[in-house]
């Protein structure tokens, strides 16, 4: 990735900068200028310098949005959570008027009758309300198929 000068930077003369360096960087970008990818060590050097001021720029960015990112999140479960409650208070309304009216009947019923209407319920819900594992449910849909 070459670093690409603009307007004035092109025209501007380098300052001049004196480091060290271990023996292998040096072999690197010789290896990098005899691909062709640069022409000087200047010329990798400062590529490299803009490049990863651009990743420490970019992790920094990556801090900031997670912070943002964690507090969307908070809200929208917040609203799941109001949305999910009230979705079971009235389940609980519902099932508590269902209950007084199955209780109402269950004086006049006999002790079979009661257990007959308890199986036929756990029937109707295991058939309507509960997961099916893939082998029951292709095994019903081959039987409704024929």
């Amino acid at each position: 990735m070459k670093y690409e000068k603009t307007g004035t930077e092109q025209d501007s003369p380098r300052t001049r900068r004196g480091f060290r360096l271990h023996p292998e960087v040096p072999e690197m970008v010789e290896r990098r200028k005899a691909s062709g990818e640069y022409d000087t060590y200047s010329d990798f050097i400062e590529d490299a310098i803009v490049f990863y001021n651009g990743v420490l720029d970019a992790d920094e960015n990556r801090t900031f949005l997670g912070d943002e990112i964690v507090k969307a999140m908070r809200v929208i479960v917040k609203d799941m959570e109001g949305r999910i409650f009230s979705h079971f208070r009235s389940q609980d309304i519902s099932l508590s008027m269902l209950a007084v009216l199955f209780a109402a009947n269950l004086s006049g019923m006999q002790k079979e009758e009661i257990e007959s209407l308890r199986r036929d319920a756990v029937e109707y819900v295991d058939d309507n309300f509960r997961a099916k594992s893939f082998v029951t449910a292709l095994k019903e849909q081959s039987e409704y198929d024929e």
